[in-house]
Protein backbone atom coordinates (compact mmCIF):
# COMPACT_ATOMS: atom_id res chain seq x y z
CA UNK A 1 0.00 0.00 0.00
CA UNK A 2 1.76 3.23 -1.13
CA UNK A 3 0.74 5.64 1.54
CA UNK A 4 2.54 8.74 0.56
CA UNK A 5 3.65 9.75 4.73
CA UNK A 6 4.59 8.32 8.08
CA UNK A 7 1.97 10.79 9.42
CA UNK A 8 -0.69 9.32 7.18
CA UNK A 9 0.70 5.92 7.69
CA UNK A 10 0.22 6.06 11.37
CA UNK A 11 -3.81 6.46 11.21
CA UNK A 12 -3.84 3.54 8.36
CA UNK A 13 -2.28 1.27 10.42
CA UNK A 14 -4.70 1.65 13.27
CA UNK A 15 -7.70 1.19 11.36
CA UNK A 16 -6.52 -2.09 8.82
CA UNK A 17 -7.91 -5.35 9.48
CA UNK A 18 -7.63 -8.95 8.28
CA UNK A 19 -10.73 -10.00 6.75
CA UNK A 20 -10.74 -12.96 8.36
CA UNK A 21 -12.79 -14.69 5.47
CA UNK A 22 -13.55 -18.32 6.71
CA UNK A 23 -15.55 -16.55 9.83
CA UNK A 24 -17.94 -15.17 7.28
CA UNK A 25 -21.23 -17.52 7.84
CA UNK A 26 -23.87 -19.34 5.61
CA UNK A 27 -25.71 -16.35 6.39
CA UNK A 28 -23.46 -13.50 5.92
CA UNK A 29 -22.50 -15.47 2.04
CA UNK A 30 -26.47 -15.40 1.69
CA UNK A 31 -26.70 -11.16 2.20
CA UNK A 32 -24.48 -10.73 -0.27
CA UNK A 33 -26.15 -13.18 -2.82
CA UNK A 34 -29.67 -11.57 -1.92
CA UNK A 35 -28.44 -8.25 -2.53
CA UNK A 36 -26.68 -9.06 -5.16
CA UNK A 37 -29.33 -10.87 -6.55
CA UNK A 38 -31.94 -7.99 -6.58
CA UNK A 39 -29.28 -5.36 -7.55
CA UNK A 40 -28.09 -6.92 -10.42
CA UNK A 41 -31.63 -6.65 -12.00
CA UNK A 42 -32.11 -2.96 -10.88
CA UNK A 43 -28.89 -1.51 -12.09
CA UNK A 44 -28.80 -3.04 -15.84
CA UNK A 45 -30.38 -0.29 -17.38
CA UNK A 46 -29.93 2.13 -14.47
CA UNK A 47 -25.83 2.12 -13.50
CA UNK A 48 -23.32 4.47 -15.22
CA UNK A 49 -21.49 1.81 -16.47
CA UNK A 50 -22.33 -1.35 -17.63
CA UNK A 51 -22.86 -3.22 -14.34
CA UNK A 52 -22.35 -6.80 -14.61
CA UNK A 53 -19.06 -6.32 -17.04
CA UNK A 54 -17.65 -3.73 -14.09
CA UNK A 55 -18.46 -6.18 -11.86
CA UNK A 56 -16.39 -8.71 -13.15
CA UNK A 57 -13.48 -6.00 -14.06
CA UNK A 58 -13.61 -5.72 -10.18
CA UNK A 59 -13.30 -9.34 -8.92
CA UNK A 60 -17.07 -9.77 -7.85
CA UNK A 61 -19.75 -12.17 -8.68
CA UNK A 62 -23.10 -12.61 -6.88
CA UNK A 63 -22.87 -15.93 -5.44
CA UNK A 64 -20.31 -15.51 -2.72
CA UNK A 65 -18.56 -12.48 -1.16
CA UNK A 66 -15.57 -11.39 -2.02
CA UNK A 67 -12.32 -11.89 -1.04
CA UNK A 68 -10.19 -8.77 -0.75
CA UNK A 69 -6.92 -10.62 -1.82
CA UNK A 70 -9.65 -11.46 -5.17
CA UNK A 71 -10.73 -7.74 -5.62
CA UNK A 72 -6.97 -6.08 -5.01
CA UNK A 73 -5.75 -8.18 -8.07
CA UNK A 74 -8.59 -7.37 -10.32
CA UNK A 75 -8.18 -3.41 -9.14
CA UNK A 76 -4.57 -3.86 -10.56
CA UNK A 77 -5.58 -2.92 -13.84
CA UNK A 78 -6.74 0.35 -12.50
CA UNK A 79 -4.14 1.34 -10.35
CA UNK A 80 -6.16 1.25 -7.63
CA UNK A 81 -6.46 -1.35 -4.34
CA UNK A 82 -8.92 -1.73 -1.19
CA UNK A 83 -7.78 -1.94 2.71
CA UNK A 84 -10.07 -4.03 4.84
CA UNK A 85 -11.28 -1.83 8.10
CA UNK A 86 -14.25 -2.92 11.06
CA UNK A 87 -16.50 0.11 10.40
CA UNK A 88 -16.18 3.82 10.07
CA UNK A 89 -12.98 5.59 9.87
CA UNK A 90 -12.34 8.98 10.01
CA UNK A 91 -12.71 11.52 7.27
CA UNK A 92 -9.29 12.81 7.31
CA UNK A 93 -8.04 8.96 6.89
CA UNK A 94 -10.50 8.34 4.26
CA UNK A 95 -9.23 11.35 2.79
CA UNK A 96 -5.80 10.43 2.49
CA UNK A 97 -6.45 6.48 1.15
CA UNK A 98 -8.76 8.10 -1.20
CA UNK A 99 -6.21 10.09 -2.36
CA UNK A 100 -3.36 7.12 -2.64
CA UNK A 101 -6.09 5.39 -4.52
CA UNK A 102 -7.38 3.15 -1.92
CA UNK A 103 -10.79 2.47 -1.11
CA UNK A 104 -11.66 1.05 2.58
CA UNK A 105 -14.10 -1.89 2.92
CA UNK A 106 -15.33 -2.38 5.81
CA UNK A 107 -15.96 -6.44 7.14
CA UNK A 108 -19.16 -6.11 8.49
CA UNK A 109 -22.11 -7.52 6.00
CA UNK A 110 -25.75 -6.53 6.91
CA UNK A 111 -28.52 -8.66 8.04
CA UNK A 112 -30.56 -9.98 5.88
CA UNK A 113 -34.16 -7.97 7.39
CA UNK A 114 -31.65 -4.65 6.18
CA UNK A 115 -30.91 -5.71 3.12
CA UNK A 116 -32.83 -2.49 1.59
CA UNK A 117 -31.37 -0.03 3.42
CA UNK A 118 -28.62 0.29 6.46
CA UNK A 119 -26.46 2.92 7.52
CA UNK A 120 -23.82 1.49 8.68
CA UNK A 121 -20.77 0.90 6.33
CA UNK A 122 -20.85 -2.57 5.22
CA UNK A 123 -19.47 -5.08 2.66
CA UNK A 124 -22.12 -4.89 0.12
CA UNK A 125 -22.12 -1.10 0.62
CA UNK A 126 -18.36 -0.57 -0.19
CA UNK A 127 -17.39 -3.15 -2.52
CA UNK A 128 -20.37 -3.39 -4.69
CA UNK A 129 -21.11 0.23 -4.19
CA UNK A 130 -18.36 1.86 -4.65
CA UNK A 131 -15.79 -0.36 -6.87
CA UNK A 132 -17.47 -1.00 -9.91
CA UNK A 133 -17.54 2.80 -10.85
CA UNK A 134 -13.49 2.34 -10.54
CA UNK A 135 -13.89 1.12 -14.43
CA UNK A 136 -14.96 4.73 -15.42
CA UNK A 137 -11.29 6.33 -15.97
CA UNK A 138 -12.53 10.47 -15.71
CA UNK A 139 -14.35 8.96 -12.10
CA UNK A 140 -11.31 7.24 -10.58
CA UNK A 141 -9.67 10.99 -11.32
CA UNK A 142 -12.37 12.30 -9.61
CA UNK A 143 -12.25 10.31 -6.98
CA UNK A 144 -8.60 10.44 -5.95
CA UNK A 145 -8.72 14.19 -6.74
CA UNK A 146 -11.39 14.24 -3.98
CA UNK A 147 -9.15 12.80 -1.30
CA UNK A 148 -6.01 14.88 -2.20
CA UNK A 149 -8.34 18.37 -2.22
CA UNK A 150 -10.49 16.45 1.12
CA UNK A 151 -7.14 15.44 3.38
CA UNK A 152 -5.77 19.22 2.98
CA UNK A 153 -8.95 20.48 5.21
CA UNK A 154 -8.91 20.97 8.79
CA UNK A 155 -11.63 19.68 10.83
CA UNK A 156 -12.99 21.32 13.85
CA UNK A 157 -13.48 19.58 16.95
CA UNK A 158 -17.56 19.59 16.30
CA UNK A 159 -17.27 18.07 12.82
CA UNK A 160 -14.87 15.86 14.61
CA UNK A 161 -17.68 15.32 17.54
CA UNK A 162 -20.72 14.90 14.12
CA UNK A 163 -18.64 11.94 13.51
CA UNK A 164 -18.13 10.08 16.50
CA UNK A 165 -21.95 10.51 17.21
CA UNK A 166 -22.90 9.75 13.55
CA UNK A 167 -20.81 6.26 14.21
CA UNK A 168 -22.60 5.60 17.10
CA UNK A 169 -25.89 5.83 15.47
CA UNK A 170 -25.32 3.66 12.66
CA UNK A 171 -23.74 0.87 14.50
CA UNK A 172 -26.30 0.43 16.99
CA UNK A 173 -28.65 0.67 14.06
CA UNK A 174 -26.69 -2.05 12.27
CA UNK A 175 -27.20 -4.23 15.42
CA UNK A 176 -29.73 -7.28 14.78
CA UNK A 177 -31.86 -6.11 17.79
CA UNK A 178 -32.29 -2.77 18.90
CA UNK A 179 -34.14 -0.59 21.72
CA UNK A 180 -36.49 1.85 20.41
CA UNK A 181 -35.18 4.40 23.69
CA UNK A 182 -31.75 3.72 22.61
CA UNK A 183 -31.45 4.38 19.12
CA UNK A 184 -34.04 7.86 19.78
CA UNK A 185 -31.43 9.22 21.92
CA UNK A 186 -28.62 8.03 20.06
CA UNK A 187 -30.22 9.63 16.64
CA UNK A 188 -31.14 12.97 19.31
CA UNK A 189 -27.60 13.10 20.05
CA UNK A 190 -26.97 13.31 16.47
CA UNK A 191 -29.67 15.73 15.31
CA UNK A 192 -28.80 18.43 17.58
CA UNK A 193 -25.10 18.06 16.90
CA UNK A 194 -25.74 18.84 13.37
CA UNK A 195 -28.44 21.73 13.90
CA UNK A 196 -25.08 23.10 15.69
CA UNK A 197 -22.74 22.29 12.62
CA UNK A 198 -25.32 24.43 10.34
CA UNK A 199 -24.34 27.27 12.18
CA UNK A 200 -20.39 26.65 11.97
CA UNK A 201 -20.59 25.33 8.86
CA UNK A 202 -16.32 24.53 8.44
CA UNK A 203 -15.30 23.96 4.67
CA UNK A 204 -15.12 20.18 5.87
CA UNK A 205 -18.60 20.07 6.27
CA UNK A 206 -19.27 21.60 3.21
CA UNK A 207 -17.16 19.05 1.11
CA UNK A 208 -18.52 16.20 3.17
CA UNK A 209 -22.14 17.41 1.72
CA UNK A 210 -19.92 17.57 -1.71
CA UNK A 211 -19.00 14.23 -0.96
CA UNK A 212 -22.55 12.52 0.02
CA UNK A 213 -24.83 14.44 -3.11
CA UNK A 214 -22.21 12.82 -5.58
CA UNK A 215 -19.63 10.06 -4.32
CA UNK A 216 -22.51 8.53 -2.26
CA UNK A 217 -25.54 9.29 -4.15
CA UNK A 218 -24.88 11.40 -7.04
CA UNK A 219 -25.97 10.88 -11.14
CA UNK A 220 -24.89 11.78 -14.33
CA UNK A 221 -25.74 12.44 -17.53
CA UNK A 222 -29.54 13.18 -19.76
CA UNK A 223 -30.07 9.72 -18.46
CA UNK A 224 -29.64 10.28 -14.90
CA UNK A 225 -27.83 7.30 -14.71
CA UNK A 226 -26.32 6.26 -11.18
CA UNK A 227 -22.87 6.24 -10.22
CA UNK A 228 -23.08 6.95 -6.13
CA UNK A 229 -22.06 4.18 -3.81
CA UNK A 230 -25.37 4.37 -1.39
CA UNK A 231 -27.73 3.99 -4.85
CA UNK A 232 -25.40 1.46 -6.29
CA UNK A 233 -25.70 -0.91 -3.43
CA UNK A 234 -28.96 -0.50 -2.12
CA UNK A 235 -31.98 -1.87 -4.80
CA UNK A 236 -34.48 -0.31 -2.63
CA UNK A 237 -33.38 3.08 -3.19
CA UNK A 238 -31.72 2.35 -6.68
CA UNK A 239 -35.64 1.87 -7.58
CA UNK A 240 -36.85 5.21 -5.45
CA UNK A 241 -33.97 7.63 -7.38
CA UNK A 242 -36.47 7.12 -10.22
CA UNK A 243 -38.83 9.55 -8.62
CA UNK A 244 -36.76 11.16 -6.63
CA UNK A 245 -36.67 15.50 -7.48
CA UNK A 246 -33.58 15.71 -9.26
CA UNK A 247 -31.27 18.79 -9.61
CA UNK A 248 -28.41 19.72 -11.84
CA UNK A 249 -25.78 19.55 -9.66
CA UNK A 250 -23.55 22.95 -8.75
CA UNK A 251 -22.39 24.81 -5.60
CA UNK A 252 -26.37 25.08 -4.86
CA UNK A 253 -26.19 21.00 -3.34
CA UNK A 254 -23.50 22.39 -0.48
CA UNK A 255 -26.88 24.44 0.93
CA UNK A 256 -28.67 20.82 1.52
CA UNK A 257 -27.78 18.91 4.36
CA UNK A 258 -28.36 15.50 4.51
CA UNK A 259 -29.06 12.98 7.03
CA UNK A 260 -27.81 8.82 7.03
CA UNK A 261 -31.24 7.91 8.71
CA UNK A 262 -33.68 8.44 5.70
CA UNK A 263 -34.14 8.19 1.80
CA UNK A 264 -32.73 11.15 0.05
CA UNK A 265 -35.32 14.17 -0.91
CA UNK A 266 -33.32 15.03 -4.19
CA UNK A 267 -30.66 13.72 -5.67
CA UNK A 268 -27.78 16.10 -7.77
CA UNK A 269 -27.40 15.38 -11.83
CA UNK A 270 -24.15 15.96 -13.41
CA UNK A 271 -24.13 16.84 -17.12
CA UNK A 272 -21.37 14.55 -17.56
CA UNK A 273 -17.96 13.29 -16.03
CA UNK A 274 -15.96 16.40 -17.09
CA UNK A 275 -18.76 18.42 -15.26
CA UNK A 276 -18.79 15.99 -12.03
CA UNK A 277 -14.91 16.90 -12.08
CA UNK A 278 -15.16 21.19 -12.99
CA UNK A 279 -17.96 20.96 -9.82
CA UNK A 280 -15.07 19.70 -7.45
CA UNK A 281 -12.99 22.36 -8.35
CA UNK A 282 -15.30 24.78 -8.33
CA UNK A 283 -16.78 23.59 -5.10
CA UNK A 284 -12.88 24.15 -3.36
CA UNK A 285 -12.66 27.52 -4.68
CA UNK A 286 -15.73 28.11 -2.74
CA UNK A 287 -14.99 26.65 0.43
CA UNK A 288 -11.11 27.52 1.28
Amino acid sequence: MNIACETQLAPVAQFSVSQRYDRYSDSDHESWHYAMRALVKVLRSRCAVPHAEAMRQCGLNSDRLPRMSEINHALDRFGWETMMVDSFIPPPTFMALQAQRVLPITRHVRAQSQLGYTPIPDIIHEAAGHLPMLVEPEYRRFLQRFGEEGQRLRYSGLDERVYVAQKRYAEYAGLPNTDVRTMGRLKDELELLRVQQKDALTPACLLSRFHWWTVEYGMVGRDAKLFGAGLLSSSTEALASDDTPKLRLSLECLEYDYEISRMQPQLFVADDWSHLNDQLSRVMSHIV
